[in-house]
């Protein structure tokens, strides 16, 4: 369901679009001026904006300059509504990058007849986006598997048969750096294959495999991660056992990427705790640690190749794990919430139906 903001003083205008939009299956929300549509803007992260020119306290134009200038708002589509029709009112719109202007009074066909536009070049772009991304993912991984094969293979070699120290030490660092590049590379070809499953199986039920999951399967997920994370020390663990309606491999790949994010994105000696508990039909699991914590925004703008805090904090990654985690838990209708406040904490749970009897 795409999600519309309609920006418009005028409070009987503002409620008939918002009921006409709404008859029409779109999700919308409203605001009276430019300054508080701003505000929601930011936080309801928008499909569409339907904005009026002429506004109190904040104006369509200005509105429209501010929305530039944050990326996750920068590239969403805006409507202008206008009362004038005058070319220097028009230009002044579309210099600045407004993608559509509708004049006061306009027809209920016209406004459909625009959103609908809109949406649909919204959707075309971002498919186009996609499509690189799957290009990069796909011809990326296996171009650079094949050296890091020996270099994986002599590294082990090294480190067993030879005595000399300051070669065994450089093997190590070499073996380190070699595993942390498989990892990625696997990441890398796990995103692909979900991308190409979830395109396969859009009308199609998928397949549950069900899990015995208990304190087992973490100490084995915890013994994937990096030592240096100190995995084995820093995490708590209080699960109950369930049989859970998701294949082994997704769930431990869940698991290790919200373990492997709480570990990351906290002080060395702090605890990171793994819950889960059974209700009813569904088993809750949660990760919970009070690290650096994300802003709102970046809770609401999960996508593949973009890290959260990528502007404040310099740990290498592609960004791709809570995408990753994001399709898994869709594909096997399950549910996925992040709770997080910058500086403070971070609490990811996924809600997984249980076997069924």
């Amino acid at each position: 369901m795409s999600k519309i903001l309609v920006i418009e003083d005028d409070s009987k205008l503002r409620a008939n679009i918002c009921e006409l939009l709404v008859s029409e299956n779109y999700e919308v929300e409203n605001a009276e001026n430019g300054l508080i549509g701003l505000e929601k803007a930011n936080h309801f992260f928008p499909d569409l904006i339907i904005s009026d020119i002429m506004m109190p306290q904040m104006n369509g134009f200005e509105l429209l300059k501010e929305l530039l200038k944050k990326p996750e708002t920068s590239t969403i589509p805006l409507i202008f509504l206008s009362a004038k029709a005058e070319p220097e009112h028009l230009r002044e719109g579309m210099n600045l990058g407004a993608d559509d202007y509708l004049f006061k009074p306009f027809r209920i066909t016209d406004l459909l007849n625009a959103v609908e536009t809109r949406l649909m070049k919204k959707e075309v772009t971002e498919q186009r986006i996609r499509e690189v991304h799957e290009q990069v993912s796909r011809k990326i991984p296996h171009e650079l598997r094949t050296p890091l094969v020996p270099i994986l293979g002599l590294s082990e070699m090294i480190d067993e048969e030879n005595d000399v120290s300051e070669i065994k030490e450089m093997a190590k660092v070499i073996k380190s750096n070699g595993k942390k590049l498989h990892q990625k590379i696997e990441k890398f070809i796990l995103y692909n294959d979900l991308v190409i499953e979830e395109k396969k199986n859009q009308k199609k039920e998928p397949i549950f495999d069900n899990t015995n999951f208990d304190q087992d399967v973490i100490y084995q997920c915890l013994s994937e991660l990096e030592e240096k994370l100190k995995p084995n020390e820093r995490v708590k663990i209080n699960v109950e056992f369930a049989k859970l309606r998701l294949p082994e491999f997704y769930l431990t790949t869940v698991i290790k990427e919200l373990v492997e994010n709480s570990l990351k994105y906290s002080e060395e000696n702090s605890q990171v705790i793994v819950e889960g508990k059974r209700n009813r039909e569904f088993y809750h699991l949660s990760v919970s640690d009070n690290g650096r914590g994300m802003a709102e925004n970046e809770l609401n703008s999960i996508k593949a190749f973009e890290k959260f805090g990528k502007q404040q904090f310099t740990e290498p990654g592609f960004g791709l794990g809570l995408t990753i985690v994001k399709k898994i838990v869709n594909a096997y209708n399950c549910n996925f919430s992040i709770k997080s406040e910058l500086n403070r904490f971070t609490n990811s749970e996924i809600i997984i139906p249980l076997e069924k009897i």
